[in-house]
């Protein structure tokens, strides 16, 4: 099993555990002034996983609290954040408690929000579930919630103090689900190693399932990501190059209302981005095809029945747009991304989005 201390600010303050059984691990990392626990995470997810966490939890702590939600992008909301927040307030909860964060993206993202604000902020144990959260969303300490303006628009930075990643958990995984993963997967292979890229393209037929994976997939894809949020933890700058693909994502997102999956959104979101870097970025056509090749056999590229101008209107709400402009991170080749002195975004006209939309991806307008 991998274990290591992700370093923020000059102190270490997050502990991860990596590999089969990492649940296990959940005693080692508990604090002793930890004497509440709040485990927060979908219904499905706590049907799957609650009784066996409970029985975890129940020896460390005076009390215990498990609160679910409906599972889907729609419960993401203030709304329900302040739900949960009342429910730990109307149970009596206070400054000891720990939010046990329990399931994928959107379990992650809401619960480490309730710990960010609840009293001011409780500590945090993120404990992933699905492949997505397990290579991305649980390791960087981003929570959010989305609004009607677009999606993650309101968050804030709140590291948790451990992450426990077990793979055993993913069998569980439905394949729209594995599929949601594997495209964050390639996105890191994309934005820092291109070998990694390789490794990808030799495994294909491993990696269309969950069921005997490689553990090297997850555990070299937190490699990755903590990497990068180690040196700029609010990102300020490199941290940006994990949203590539995320701006045509979000806006895809945006205008089918979620009923395009985070996996497949993002996945078309790379090609769209990839062919705006080979304008702008010399990214290479080469380059270019594999990726697309790539998530093709991935199963990641259905066609979309979507225009330019459905997703244009989205591209307003992106929260790296600056003075009017949008911005995005583009790749200069398969493992390195695009910089223009320090900044890892760079200014792109909407018509080069426009015109790799009509020909990378979908039908034109």
């Amino acid at each position: 099993m991998l274990k290591l201390p992700l370093k923020f600010n000059n102190h270490y303050d997050c502990r991860l555990c990596v590999g089969s059984g990492a649940v296990e691990s959940l005693p080692d990392v508990w604090e002793d002034e930890w004497q509440a626990a709040a485990v927060i995470g979908d219904s499905n997810v706590i049907g799957l996983f609650g009784e066996q966490i409970e029985k975890r939890l129940r020896p460390l702590v005076e009390k215990m609290i498990i609160l679910q939600f409906e599972p889907g992008e729609q419960s993401k909301t203030r709304r329900v954040k302040e739900k949960l927040e009342d429910s730990l307030l109307d149970a009596g909860f206070d400054r000891s408690t720990c939010v046990l964060a329990l399931g994928g993206g959107i379990s992650i993202d809401l619960a480490g929000m309730v710990a960010a604000t609840f009293m001011r902020g409780v500590p945090t144990v993120n404990l992933p579930t699905t492949l997505l959260a397990q290579v991305d969303a649980a390791i960087g300490g981003k929570t959010g919630v989305n609004t009607r303006h677009g999606k993650n628009l309101v968050g804030v930075f709140h590291q948790p103090s451990a992450v426990l990643v077990d793979t055993n958990l993913l069998d569980t995984l439905t394949p729209d689900e594995w599929r949601n993963g594997m495209a964050e997967a390639v996105k890191h292979a994309v934005i820092a190693d291109g070998e990694f890229f390789g490794w990808i393209e030799a495994n294909v037929p491993a990696l269309l399932s969950p069921h005997g994976v490689d553990s090297y997939l997850v555990q070299r894809c937190i490699e990755i990501k903590s990497a990068i949020v180690m040196e700029d933890e609010r990102e300020l700058g490199q941290r940006a190059t994990l949203n590539f693909g995320h701006t045509v994502a979000h806006a895809i997102e945006g205008a089918t209302s979620f009923s395009v999956s985070h996996g497949l959104a993002v996945a078309a979101g790379m090609v769209v981005e990839a062919g705006v870097a080979v304008e702008k970025c010399d990214f290479s056509s080469d380059s270019l095809r594999r990726l697309r090749r790539l998530l093709e056999s991935l199963l990641l590229l259905p066609k979309l029945d979507l225009g330019f101008n459905d997703v244009n209107p989205f591209f307003k709400a992106d929260k790296k747009r600056r003075d009017g402009r949008i911005r995005m991170s583009l790749p200069a080749s398969l493992g390195r991304m695009a910089r223009n002195d320090e900044e890892y975004t760079l200014s792109v006209e909407p018509e080069l989005i426009h015109r790799s939309w009509r020909t990378n991806l979908c039908k034109s307008d």
